[in-house]
């Protein structure tokens, strides 16, 4: 499986610990050249810095074809939606609400940290709460509500599985 990545879910994940359910979902994992710059950005946390100059094998950077993709603010995420256009990507990850508008309206599958969180979580790879918790101990903002709609479907899911 294929997908192409914006730089938030990333940066996200790395600095939440869990950024290798990644290739354990996707396998594969491309980023276009306005994303790695973003994750290298001298403002950009230390930890994601290292991550993406001493990149796994399953990330890889692919410029993308369209000229106008990498033009003006908000290029990581034009240059994501050009790249998941072209490679014909399973899902592009996103969390700017514009760009998965976008992506929406071009008919590109698109999911978010939280989904990413809790594929991870149906499949054992991850523990939900606690990965939502490290989520807003640094600094993501995720409504309560939405937490605590997507803790009270896991424990349901958990519950079904275990016959309660």
């Amino acid at each position: 499986m294929l997908v192409v990545s914006d730089a938030t879910p990333l940066n996200v994940l790395v600095r939440v610990g869990v950024v290798e359910v990644l290739h354990a979902l996707y396998e594969r994992v491309v980023i276009p050249p306005a994303v790695e710059r973003e994750l290298s950005h001298s403002s950009t946390p230390t930890d994601v810095r290292q991550w993406v100059l001493y990149r796994p094998a399953w990330l890889t950077v692919m410029r993308p074809r369209s000229a106008a993709a990498g033009v003006g603010p908000g290029s990581g995420e034009r240059e994501a939606i050009a790249l998941a256009l072209e490679l014909g990507a399973d899902f592009l990850l996103a969390d700017d609400k514009a760009a998965r508008s976008e992506a929406r309206r071009l008919g590109i599958h698109v999911t978010g940290t939280i989904g990413v969180l809790q594929l991870a979580a149906q499949r054992n790879l991850l523990n939900l709460p606690s990965s939502l918790t490290r989520l807003v101990e640094i600094g993501f903002y995720i409504d309560p509500e939405v937490v605590r709609s997507v803790v009270e479907a896991h424990d349901l899911r958990r519950r079904m599985e275990d016959g309660q």
